[in-house]
């Protein structure tokens, strides 16, 4: 049996059961023995190499966005994903004017934020008990975060829609039409929550993020009802997954790792550090999909152009000709050299890379940070209610669920 069939034989298998197998290691020998590999249940080729996975995001002549195909990005409608060139650039720029920018960053933006964090850990226990941190924090404080950026109001059905809609997206996998079928209705769903604050905002325009969907213009006329709409859906979802999933995969490895707690909590300074390294080292988005518009070679390997291509970010964050010693799970190692792995400066794949860099991502990093500051503030311990719980899924991937037993500040 060839290398290459015992490799794609091991990822495969990671398809099947992701909670049971560690990705690292097949992406390791990925990158060393197929670094450009063709992988029949997802209909795509796979690239792994640090290299290989940032020209995916940069050469748009050879990359764009792959539409109208279940198991991708589509499931929103048309928003930013499915934009590239000036498009995407000019309409980017206008989300980007709210969240990247530093006014709104360490104005409204950080009290907003800070107010969030503060409300719903409060909610956590002041003695030591379990909690489920996902469920009760890391999730709902990004999902409030954008609901009020875009003033969408209360709406009881934000957590279900959110969910449902990412499931039937990228995370879609083997393109289960029940799946996709409940991700419509969902969206279906969010689209008619947010169509009468369209309208309204059209004749009377306020200071937050969707009356901004609502008077962009490209090219002289405004964004359809459908674009707005579709951009909503996207932002709802995009706003709240690396948050959530990040600041899950943050807390289940310093509970690991208890010595980089001790780090933080001696030298608060390194949670700036500590967010960055950990979209590095288990970032929540493992994979981005694109199309080849032509055809491009990988290590003597030509993928044809009209292919399905999943860039595997996760696997580009561990690749040793880009990062020392990537398999190390270390809080300082951005320490002052943070800042530009949010831009298409930086070498950290989380967001994706160049013009097609997340435009989000500040506000992720700022959403992270005051949460870890708030736990390590709050509590001297955080430790595992039970079982270590283990990732799950392979586009977006964290713990579904982390139950904690937490230690008050003090109480020892």
């Amino acid at each position: 049996m060839s290398r290459i069939t015992t490799v794609l034989d091991d990822f495969v298998a990671y398809l099947r059961d992701n909670e049971a197998v560690d990705p690292y290691p097949v992406f390791a020998r990925m990158r060393d023995e197929a670094p450009a590999l063709w992988v029949e249940p997802l209909e795509a080729w796979v690239l792994t190499r640090w290299a290989d996975v940032s020209n995916t995001f940069v050469d748009a002549e050879t990359f764009g966005p792959l539409m109208n195909r279940p198991g991708t990005s589509s499931i929103f409608g048309r928003a930013l994903l499915q934009m590239s060139g000036d498009e995407h650039r000019r309409k980017d720029a206008i989300i980007a004017k709210r969240i990247r920018s530093p006014r709104h960053l360490s104005g409204g933006i950080d009290e907003l934020i800070s107010r969030l964090v503060d409300g719903y850990g409060g909610s956590l226990p002041v003695a030591p008990e379990v909690a489920d941190l996902r469920r009760g924090f890391t999730e709902p404080v990004p999902l409030d975060v954008i609901a009020e950026l875009m003033d969408m109001g209360e709406a009881a059905n934000f957590r279900t829609w959110y969910h449902d809609i990412v499931a039937a997206g990228t995370s879609n996998i083997a393109r289960d039409p029940d799946v996709h079928a409940t991700g419509l209705a969902a969206r279906d769903e969010l689209y008619a929550f947010v169509t009468p604050g369209i309208a309204e905002r059209r004749t009377c325009p306020g200071d937050e993020m969707l009356s901004d969907l609502c008077s962009m213009e490209y090219e002289g006329e405004r964004l359809s009802d459908d674009e707005v709409r579709s951009f909503t859906a996207f932002l709802l979802s995009a706003g709240i997954e690396t948050t959530d999933r990040g600041m899950a995969n943050l807390v289940k490895h310093l509970i690991g790792e208890p010595e980089q707690w001790r780090l933080l909590a001696d030298d608060p300074s390194l949670v700036p550090a500590a967010v960055t390294e950990i979209l590095r080292y288990r970032p929540p988005v493992h994979a981005s999909v694109r199309l080849a518009l032509a055809d491009f070679t990988v290590d003597g390997t030509t993928v044809p152009a009209g292919s399905k291509v999943m860039s595997f970010l996760a696997s580009a964050n561990h690749d040793p000709e880009r990062f020392d010693a990537p398999t190390v799970f270390d809080v300082t190692r951005f320490a002052g050299a943070e800042r530009p792995n949010y831009t298409p400066a930086g070498p950290v794949r989380a967001f994706g890379g160049g013009p097609h860099t997340c435009t989000g991502s500040f506000l992720a990093k700022l959403e992270m940070e005051r949460s870890l500051e708030f736990l390590l503030e709050r509590f001297d311990t955080i430790t595992f209610a039970g079982d270590v719980p283990p990732d799950t899924g392979v586009v977006l991937r964290s713990p579904v669920s982390l139950d904690v037993t937490l230690q008050p500040a003090g109480s020892s």
